[in-house]
């Protein structure tokens, strides 16, 4: 076996431990918690992976470019210009964070664990796109591994042993020990690279930059994310927090196939076609689509019809009737989720060519969508009309970026000499 197909086994095996242990853990929870207070963890979980985007800004998407390529001893430079302008994210965004327990959507119980997450979290979460972006990708397993699955076996074990420790107070605490260590080793890796560009000052210049090319490709993400959002607080307001409970386990289970699809294809795979692209190698470039469409949809469609199989067992193991209640919305998501994973092919083939604006309008498109059926939709057809939302939205975020990356290849066909 080559180092190269080593590192990835390797990989995805950790990638597949940690998600096993995120998926192990609600559906945990499931059995441990009552539905409502699955629901109430679920909400949480979204706020905070919401506002990961306000906090980072969307400016990783500039900086790992820029770090993809070039030389290692501007790397450190690179990260440390980076941090200096999430400090600046920081003052202005955390008080914003108010407004959700301000509004009561949110008990005031859970701010602090909140406040200490989101920093910790988007610590980790920017540590681990600049060690795939360095071609690290195994130490980032490792990272993520820490940050979101060793310590979900210590609260299923104290949980299952232990009814006293059954809170989600309990479960936030152990999340953020397990995320701080997750930045520790994240942080002491990255201080191994090559510090001589600390010497030079903070590059102000290289900041503003990437706060113009980042700008977009946030409101971008914000639509993205605010879909991942929105879905769990309006079925909750449809539903209740029961209801919602059972949303958020299946939502656990058709996202594993988009985390399993980054671990074993994505990670590998985007920053090759991103450094073709840069060099201009449109042979190369060419064939790593090809791999990466062929291997996105065969990963996509194992991973969702093992998804459905398995589903059934588990919910009866489960043995509360509200999950089985509502097994039929498992597979829309799945369609969801399929639909979103096959629109990551041209995603990234637009975004290795640096073509934000087809990304940024296909977003803001599908987000429009998302809320157009939440506003004028049925609200009597209950989950079915958040899972229609989901696939309308992922459909035509899907068509643009095809119709947008079609044009780029037909405009680079053309710009060849005969």
């Amino acid at each position: 076996m080559t180092t190269d197909s080593l590192a990835r086994v390797s990989n995805i095996a950790l990638r597949g431990l940690t998600l096993t242990s995120k998926f192990a853990l609600v559906f945990f929870l499931a059995k441990l918690l009552a539905p409502d207070q699955l629901g109430l963890f679920g909400l949480l979980a979204a706020t905070i992976g919401f506002a990961l985007y306000v906090l980072g800004f969307e400016f990783y998407s500039y900086s790992t470019r820029e770090i993809i390529g070039s030389a290692p001893q501007r790397r450190l430079g690179f990260i440390r210009d980076q941090a200096a302008f999430h400090v600046v994210a920081y003052v202005v965004s955390l008080p914003l964070l108010l407004l959700v327990f301000w509004r009561g959507w949110l008990p005031w119980s859970y701010l602090p664990w909140l406040l200490a997450l989101l920093v910790l979290e988007h610590t980790a979460q920017e540590l681990n796109r600049i060690l795939v972006a360095v071609s690290q990708p195994l130490v980032a397993s490792i990272v993520l591994f820490l940050r979101s699955g060793a310590w979900c076996w210590l609260a299923i074990a104290a949980m299952w042993h232990v009814p006293s420790t059954r809170s989600i107070h309990f479960v936030l605490a152990l999340w953020t020990v397990g995320v701080a260590t997750a930045c520790a080793l994240a942080i002491d890796r990255v201080l191994r690279f090559d510090r001589a560009a600390l010497a030079e000052s903070i590059n102000w210049r290289w900041i503003a930059t990437g706060l113009k090319v980042a700008a977009p490709l946030l409101l971008a993400s914000l639509s993205i994310r605010a879909i991942f959002t929105i879905d769990r607080y309006w079925v909750e307001s449809i539903a209740g927090l029961g209801t919602l409970g059972a949303y958020v386990l299946f939502v656990g289970m058709a996202s594993a196939v988009l985390s399993f699809l980054d671990a074993g294809v994505i990670d590998f795979i985007y920053p090759r076609l991103v450094i073709a692209a840069k060099a201009g190698d449109d042979e190369t470039f060419r064939k790593g689509m090809a791999t990466l469409r062929r291997q996105v949809l065969a990963a996509t469609g194992s991973l969702c019809l093992a998804c459905w199989m398995l589903s059934e067992p588990l919910l009866n193991w489960l043995d509360k009737p509200i999950y089985l209640e509502h097994l039929y919305v498992l597979k829309w998501l799945l369609l969801a989720v399929s639909i979103y994973a096959v629109g990551l092919i041209p995603h990234i083939g637009l975004y290795a060519h640096g073509r934000d604006r087809a990304l940024v309008l296909s977003q803001l498109a599908g987000f429009a969508v998302f809320l157009a059926v939440a506003i004028v939709g049925d609200h009597a057809q209950g989950l079915m009309n958040v899972a229609t939302a989901l696939c309308l939205a992922f459909s035509v975020m899907l068509a643009w970026k095809f119709v947008a990356y079609r044009s780029l290849q037909q405009g680079r066909a053309s710009a060849v000499p005969a």
